[in-house]
């Protein structure tokens, strides 16, 4: 994204992605990078911009900006500047290299004009037109991540394109407040204070910055009328009445409007004046106002660790009388806890989890987390911590709290049960083990969008192809794969892009777990009999162009779901088989005849996910003996691949792996198929003709993703076997 086009809306919702999460992820980097970008080219009316990463001992380029003064009317030279741009982003240049290199190698900034003695360096410079000025500074926060460079200023800014001593100072500021943040997102390990973020949000908001309790005249009698509870909750904090029905504030997040909004319904009181507050500057000012025991002081922090809200718990309730009363667990702020819960399901949240498990054990109970899909321990409680733990759940998604014998579902909605900004939901399994009552539940972040087609691992031949797919005027098509494969943000992000304002869109989920605007979603109640083969009959009569429905789990939804893609509709889904082909002898077993699944079908696209090798720290070997063998056979190609570095680096957490990527195998009906289908031949048989008209199989398409680099040999094989029938 050229950061010229970033309006002010688009920088807000920009920015309110990076802060709305209590600690930003490595992907949220992008977001900061535009937002920096944005903000020098805005501020230095530069012509040009490009800001550098360090990444694996390479300095990365990673936003170009070209103005389009450099082209005026000319569409050739500018097709030419894209041009550029797109090589340079895939490019990676040795350390040490050229000006930047030399300022990412000394931490000092460099300030060259055309009238100085570095004008011959300036002439140079390969960049496609004439330099007359250049800055460039480090990113730099406790160590050097990169650099921001520009060159030459507007030539509307009245300076002959030269840079002045004032442009400098700005650029270092940008540089500043904007590499600490960027830094939190590489480094995990790297703790970007409560100061450092208010100072973003203030620079990129152009709010006033408060960073003392002297620097602000606060209104006791303002504070005591509206209380530590609204405070706490909406975490804004009054200052001064401006008018009679307005006041000033402070706010850690001041594009939070949900919250002022709340604020504002709550007091009767509108906001007139924000300022922004750092998160721990808020908490101070609350102490010093409101009084709480030591114990709610403890678990309160919002920087205290999870392990010592384990210790708190462990002690309150080991031993005798340690048992929880059932009163204690209705209020927000009664019982440890309350607080223990909160706190696993904000940690887990933080961590990048997707699913947390409660699993009792004959001593102790046992939390852990699944993330990038392996399930890796947190802590261990003492046993008489697990009814009381249940139960708050239960209690959370209005599940029966007597019932113990028998699995139930449900679901929470987080966000009444805390005070950080966190907008997950989480659907909530219980099950009655040996030990006790095991509840998993599924976090479903409603802050996540959908990612484009091409960010979901989809190779160049199964991206085309699947898009001629859904953009089919009638039709199924089915998506496989095991719980946690990646099914439904393929099915969102297909629909996204199908998405358009002459698209009536009906979806039948169980449970909604992304909103999208434009779509019409229905949640599936099984309790009062609204099930998918209902919702999918209400549909029918509703005028739809796409339906989709969350699973085909049994014959009559498999039955009214091939009627509607019969009868002028496409109809997207998912189903769990282990691949394409065999989805088709699934349906015959839910009765589905043969000659409607070769009429109604339009592809199958089974899927997997596989961890992504660290791209900081992955280690090139040339593969022998079987791996060898495999990839020929798989993809006929050998050469060079990467492996995990068993000891890891510290954007990787010293795992090896950071993130997943999908896998796919796109089966797509053909007349070929069509009549094998009819013919109930056998499910190998189908796998060969599919193959043949040009099926990549799991199998092939993780060999792929071995040879781009993206996984190892090993997490492709535990995950999908190699075919025998190639």
């Amino acid at each position: 994204m050229q950061p010229s086009t970033l309006t002010n809306t688009l920088r807000r919702s920009l920015l309110i992605k990076v802060i709305s999460k209590p600690a930003p992820s490595r992907e949220d980097v992008n977001s900061v990078i535009e937002l920096t970008a944005s903000k020098v080219v805005e501020a230095l009316q530069a012509q040009s911009m490009t800001i550098y990463l360090v990444e694996g001992g390479e300095i990365a380029f990673k936003q170009i900006y070209y103005s389009p003064s450099l082209w005026g009317q000319d569409k050739a030279k500018e097709a030419k500047f894209k041009e550029t741009s797109a090589k340079l982003l895939q490019l990676k240049l040795p350390q040490g290299t050229g000006n930047v290199g030399k300022v990412i190698q000394t931490g000092e900034p460099l300030f060259f004009s055309n009238k100085g003695p570095e004008a011959a360096s300036l002439k140079n410079m390969n960049t496609g037109f004439e330099v007359h000025s250049m800055l460039t500074v480090p990113l730099k926060s406790n160590i050097i991540i990169g650099a921001v460079q520009v060159l030459n200023k507007e030539p509307s800014a009245g300076t002959s394109g030269q840079f002045v001593e004032k442009d400098l100072k700005v650029l270092q500021e940008v540089a500043e407040y904007s590499s600490t943040l960027i830094q939190r997102m590489l480094d995990p390990k790297f703790q970007l204070s409560a100061e450092d973020t208010a100072k973003f949000i203030a620079r990129f908001t152009e709010l006033p910055l408060v960073t003392k309790p002297e620097d602000v005249d606060i209104d006791d009698k303002l504070v005591e009328i509206t209380g530590d509870a609204i405070i706490r909750r909406e975490s804004i904090f009054p200052v001064k009445k401006v008018s009679t029905n307005t006041v000033s504030v402070l706010m850690p997040n001041p594009l939070d409007y949900a919250k002022r909004e709340a604020f504002t319904q709550a007091t009767e009181m509108g906001i007139d004046e924000v300022r922004v507050i750092p998160a721990s500057l808020l908490e101070v000012l609350i102490k010093k106002y409101f009084k709480e025991s030591k114990q709610e002081k403890k678990l309160q922090t919002d920087d205290v660790d999870i392990s010592e809200v384990a210790e708190v718990i462990g002690s309150a309730y080991s031993g005798e009388g340690g048992e929880v009363k059932a009163e204690d667990l209705e209020s927000e702020d009664s019982a440890p806890i309350i607080q223990l819960t909160n706190r696993i399901i904000e940690d887990a949240y933080v961590s990048g989890a997707s699913d947390i498990h409660i699993e009792p054990q004959e001593k102790d109970l046992l939390v852990r987390y699944r993330v990038d899909g392996l399930c890796q321990e947190k802590l261990r409680l003492p046993k008489q911590v697990t009814n009381a733990l249940v139960t708050r759940l239960k209690i959370m998604c209005n599940l029966d709290i007597a019932e113990r014998r028998l699995p139930q579902d449900g679901r929470i909605v987080f966000k009444k049960y805390t005070k950080k900004n966190i907008d997950v939901d989480l659907r909530v399994a219980t099950g009655p083990m040996n030990f006790g009552e095991k509840v998993v539940m599924r976090i479903l972040d409603k802050q996540k969008t959908t990612l484009p087609l091409p960010a979901l691992g989809f190779s160049d031949e199964n991206l085309a192809r699947y898009r001629e797919c859904i953009r089919q005027p009638y039709g199924m098509i089915l998506h496989c794969g095991p719980t946690g494969s990646g099914k439904s943000m393929t099915l969102y992000s297909a629909l996204a892009e199908v998405n358009t304002p002459d698209m009536n869109i009906q979806t039948a989920e169980d449970p909604i777990e992304y909103t999208l605007p434009g779509l019409n979603q229905m949640q599936m109640n099984r309790q009062i009999g609204l099930t998918f083969a209902r919702a999918l009959r209400c549909y029918l009569r509703m005028d739809p162009d796409v339906i989709l429905v969350g699973e085909i789990r049994d014959e009559e939804t498999a039955g009214i779901a091939c009627e509607a893609a019969l009868t002028g509709h496409l109809l997207v889904s998912t189903l769990h088989t282990n691949d394409a082909p065999s989805t088709i002898s699934r349906l015959s077993e839910m009765k589905i005849e043969p000659f409607n699944i070769s009429a109604s079908l339009v592809c199958v696209c089974a899927q997997r996910l596989l961890r992504r090798v660290c791209k900081n720290c992955k280690v090139k070997y040339t593969p022998e003996g079987r791996e060898k063998e495999i990839l020929e056979k798989a993809i006929g190609w050998s050469g060079e691949i990467f492996k995990a570095n068993p000891g890891g680096c510290h954007i990787c957490g010293g795992i090896g792996y950071k993130g997943r990527v999908g896998i796919h195998e796109l089966m797509i009906n053909c007349e070929e198929l069509t009549n094998g289908i009819n013919k109930e031949i056998e499910t190998a048989e189908l796998k060969r003709i599919a193959m043949r008209t040009g099926m990549k199989t799991l199998h092939q398409d993780s060999m792929l993703k071995v040879k781009m680099g993206l996984t190892t040999m090993e997490e492709s094989l535990s995950n999908v076997p190699p075919d025998l029938i190639l």
